[in-house]
Formats: C-alpha cells, sequence, structure tokens
C-alpha cells in the first residue's frame, strides 16, 4: 500500500522590516523586475551567510523553500487512491509588505492536489514565512511570483532505525496495553514515583514526559525524556527509575500478526505533599485546567485561547510546556516576536528544545 506520511510542523522565517515612502503606493502586479522576489529563510538570510554572493542566497532559498512546502504537504487521500502524481504549479503574488495573496492554480493534477499546494502556501504565510518582495527602478513593487509543486507518492516504512540499530515501529495493528490496563498503569505510577526528598520544601511540581520503548518481549527502555519544568536531575532520575521499573509489565504493540517495539509517552507528574507546598500544587492544577481549555479552543478561537494560555503562564512562568503552546497560538496570530520571544525563553530554561528547527527558521539564532 503506497503512502506518505509527513509530520506537520509549523515553519517561519525572519520578519521584514520595509520603509515605505509616504507617497501614494504603487498597486500595480508586475510580471518582471530587476530584482525577483525571494523567500526569507533564517538559514538563507544574508546576514547569516555575509560571504554568500546574491546568487548563492537566491538558490539556498529557492532549495529551503520547496523542502519546507514539501514536508507539510499532506497528500490527499483521492490522489494517493488513485496513484496520482505529477507537479501543480501555483501562483501568488508577493506583496510589498513580504506576505503573499491571491493564490492561484495554474495547473493541478487533480485528486485534491491543487487545493493542498493551495493550502500549504497559506499555512506558511500566517506562520511567519515572508519575502524579499521584488523591486523596479529601486522600490519594492508587487509581483506575481509561480512555483511548482511536486507531488510524489512514496511507499513509507511502518518503522525506523535507530543509533543503535534496533527497529521502532511507528505503524502498528494495536499498541502496547500494560497489562493491568489503564487503571493499573494510573495506580503503578502513582504507588512508585517517588518525590527527592531532599527537595520536598522545595515545593517543584512539573511533569517530565518519557519516551518509552515498549520491547517485542514486554522490556522497557528509556528512548528520550522531556523536563517540562526543569525540575532537575533528581526528579529525571525518578522519573527513569520508574520507567525501567515496568519492564515486563507491558504487552507489546501488533502488526502483522507478529509483536514488534514501539514507543508511548508517559508522563510523571511531581507534587510535593508537605503542607507548605499546597499553593505551589493549586498553582500548577490551575494553569493545567486553563491549559487543557485553551488547547480546545486553539483551532477555532485562537484568541480566546491565548487569553488562557496567558492565564496559565502567569501561575506556571517557567513551564516550557504552556510556553511553547502559547508560542505556536501566537504564530497563528501572526505575532512572530511575541512567538519567538516564548520560544527563546525555552531554550534559555532548558538549554535547548525539543522543536529547535522550528524554533531556529522561525526565530535564526
Amino acid at each position: 500500500m503506497l503512502k506518505y506520511i509527513s509530520p506537520i510542523a509549523c515553519f517561519g522565517c525572519l520578519l521584514l522590516n520595509l520603509s515605505v515612502a509616504a507617497q501614494a503606493p504603487d498597486t500595480t502586479i508586475y510580471e518582471v523586475a530587476e530584482k525577483m522576489p525571494l523567500p526569507l529563510l533564517a538559514r538563507c538570510h544574508p546576514d547569516r551567510n555575509p560571504g554568500w554572493t546574491e546568487d548563492s542566497i537566491r538558490r539556498c532559498a529557492e532549495t529551503q523553500l520547496l523542502a519546507v512546502v514539501t514536508k507539510n504537504v499532506r497528500y490527499p487521500e483521492e490522489a494517493r487512491q488513485n496513484n496520482l502524481e505529477g507537479t501543480v504549479v501555483t501562483s501568488f503574488v508577493v506583496e510589498t509588505t513580504g506576505r503573499i495573496s491571491d493564490v492561484k492554480i495554474l495547473k493541478d493534477i487533480g485528486g485534491g492536489c491543487g487545493a493542498e499546494a493551495a493550502r500549504v502556501l497559506v499555512a506558511l504565510d500566517s506562520v511567519g514565512l515572508r519575502w524579499i518582495p521584488a523591486q523596479r527602478e529601486g522600490k519594492p513593487v508587487r509581483m506575481r511570483q509561480a512555483l511548482p509543486i511536486r507531488f510524489r507518492l512514496q511507499e513509507a516504512l511502518p518503522y525506523y532505525l535507530r543509533a543503535t540499530g534496533d527497529t521502532i515501529y511507528v505503524v502498528t495493528d494495536s499498541l502496547p496495553r500494560f497489562k493491568d490496563g489503564d487503571e493499573g498503569l494510573m495506580s503503578f505510577v502513582v504507588n512508585n514515583l517517588r518525590y527527592p526528598k531532599d527537595y520536598l520544601d522545595s515545593c517543584k511540581t512539573g511533569v517530565i514526559e518519557l519516551a518509552l520503548i515498549i520491547r517485542a518481549n514486554g522490556a522497557t527502555e528509556i528512548d528520550n525524556q522531556l523536563d517540562f519544568s526543569a525540575l532537575g536531575l533528581d526528579f529525571q532520575w525518578e522519573a527513569i527509575r520508574l520507567g525501567n521499573q515496568m519492564s515486563g509489565l507491558w504487552l507489546p504493540a501488533m502488526y502483522q500478526g507478529r509483536p514488534v517495539s514501539t514507543t508511548v509517552p508517559l508522563r510523571t507528574l511531581f507534587k510535593s505533599d508537605k503542607p507548605g507546598c499546597k499553593k505551589a500544587n493549586s498553582d500548577f492544577d490551575s494553569a493545567m485546567l486553563l491549559a487543557n481549555e485553551a488547547g480546545l479552543l486553539a483551532d477555532a478561537e485562537p484568541a480566546k485561547a491565548l487569553e488562557k494560555w496567558n492565564q496559565a503562564v502567569t501561575l506556571q512562568p517557567d513551564n516550557t510546556e504552556v510556553l511553547y503552546y502559547r508560542g505556536t497560538t501566537l504564530l497563528a496570530l501572526d505575532r512572530r516576536e511575541e512567538a519567538c520571544a516564548d520560544f527563546n525563553r525555552i531554550k534559555s530554561l532548558l538549554g535547548t528544545t525539543w522543536f529547535e528547527q522550528l524554533r531556529t527558521i522561525v526565530c535564526g539564532k
């Protein structure tokens, strides 16, 4: 069966500050210009590559643009079922502000591919992708730009190989199950997760999420972990200890009638039961409720979701998970600088981010 599986991620770039003359703007849409429009992608930005020629910067930017578009294409089911492949040719106007408008399909291959190509271009513009506009006589002008987008079916493998050489499945017929069920899993976590005793009076609260590999034989291994509240090494070791204690307590995932190795997320919540920590625990609980409400509003009403995220961040200013989701909502509202403030705050708290490629493309260094 032919599939195209591509994780969706938000991509952006550096915003462009343009000084516009006081005279009446030129609203003509040009087809030719002395300088063609250029997508502003952080990796190819002139400031980051002072030794590059203009042609080198353009080749880099055009290559990166196609890569970003390809990563964000969701292959339409109708096209996939009918084995439709080929090139959709799009066009759009690059405005003097660096945004795009009037997206059109000049050549379609059917099966929803044209609509998908248009969706990706509009989505990338909405999350911050900007262009250096065309220039005529030294002034920025509106210009129509054509962009071919290749649709090619790929047979996606149901697994990937780790650096250690072992196989981890991402497509399975059934997921791993804790032997005692979901209630048994929650009970196991509650009864076996230990709050580091040296920190009981610190009132630290937060979540550490493990990527737990469940082997075909039911054994467990920690693949990765995210310390969303920067709780520290003692808390991380306790989360790892808990994950390792689960070895042999899982029924593995199944693929084509045989057990296989795959990963499951395991969230571990740390709260101190000291009387003086009641407010810290209450603030954390309130922030998580607000975050859940914001998550439900994010797609349909991002402005209202942002209000919830803001309240959650006020209660939990160093919670990087909440900061990340507020940042993505700010991107959806075209408030890139504020989004980058949240993303860069995460980097300062953790030293790195779990979404570094996105942060670099949207915010630069």
